[in-house]
């Protein structure tokens, strides 16, 4: 049963704020990794991302609809903030909330992520204008996990990802299961490692169990390959121009969504297309 539905903000890398770093694509990256790490601990959780909007409008109706089409206690949205200019000074992690229930709990990830990386503590905000927050039907937060045009802030994300990333799912774990033992980095690690033993090796977002492949020589193979992002676009662009395959392909390899799943589907609408 899943207890969370928790989605980036925005719908593709560049559709965000961006300056040092870009927003959505960051974004992606944290929920990736606590989706993973609520799945360690067998904590039900639906990640949702949006692909497919081309405006800010039919982001906000997707991710809306999509969660609340889900079973789950508690919505996430994770965002990365942003002001004018660039700035040389530690701004800081805030977590945004409406309803006045929520903001004990939106105040502790505050707290969390700051004890987690040095970041300024802003604490949880109340705001009463955001779409996502507003249409809601079960109890809602976002996180702004620190500002794109903050030196400081982006040295501290990327120094203390990871404990950015456990605090915060430690967090998430509490509301939804009470008393449930929190996960340390050590046991955050070796849980990685031990999923990253058992899948195919790939440059693109997402894997695929090595159990679902027969032959050793296939899965090295298959991992020259997509470990060789110049190869793959080299065969995007040869399906292209066959016209096996459609040009939005290659779009989503350079902004960083183009999935292993996606790529081999791909390989098989090439090879078919070679046989017509």
């Amino acid at each position: 049963m899943s207890l969370i539905t928790i989605s980036p903000g925005h719908y593709s890398p560049g559709s965000g704020a961006k300056d040092i770093i870009d927003e959505v694509t960051e974004a992606r990256k944290i929920v990736n990794r606590i989706v993973r790490l609520l799945q360690n601990v067998d904590i039900g959780v639906t990640h949702i991302e949006d692909n497919i909007s081309k405006t800010q409008e039919e982001n906000l109706e997707y991710l809306i609809a999509q969660h609340n089409n889900t079973t789950r206690k508690l919505d996430v949205s994770v965002h990365f903030n942003s002001t004018s200019g660039r700035h040389d000074t530690n701004i800081g992690t805030e977590v945004l909330y409406v309803s006045d229930k929520m903001k004990a709990f939106a105040s502790q990830i505050s707290k969390a992520i700051s004890n987690a990386s040095g970041l300024r503590n802003r604490g949880g905000k109340k705001r009463t204008n955001l779409g996502f927050l507003n249409n809601m039907n079960k109890p809602a937060i976002l996180i702004e996990i620190c500002f794109v045009n903050s030196t400081v802030d982006v040295s501290l994300y990327q120094n203390y990802f990871e404990e950015i990333c456990i605090a915060i799912t430690n967090e998430l774990i509490q509301y939804v299961k009470p008393g449930h033992i929190p996960i340390d980095s050590k046991s955050a690690q070796r849980n990685q490692e031990e999923t990253n033993s058992n899948e195919l090796n790939s440059t693109l977002k997402g894997t695929l169990s090595l159990q679902n492949f027969t032959g050793p020589t296939l899965i090295t193979r298959l991992e020259e390959i997509l470990t060789n992002k110049q190869k793959i676009k080299q065969m995007l662009e040869k399906g292209i121009k066959d016209q096996a395959i459609q040009p939005i392909w290659l779009e989503k390899l350079n902004n960083g969504t183009l999935t292993t799943s996606d790529f081999l589907g791909i390989g098989t609408l090439i090879a078919a297309n070679k046989t017509e």
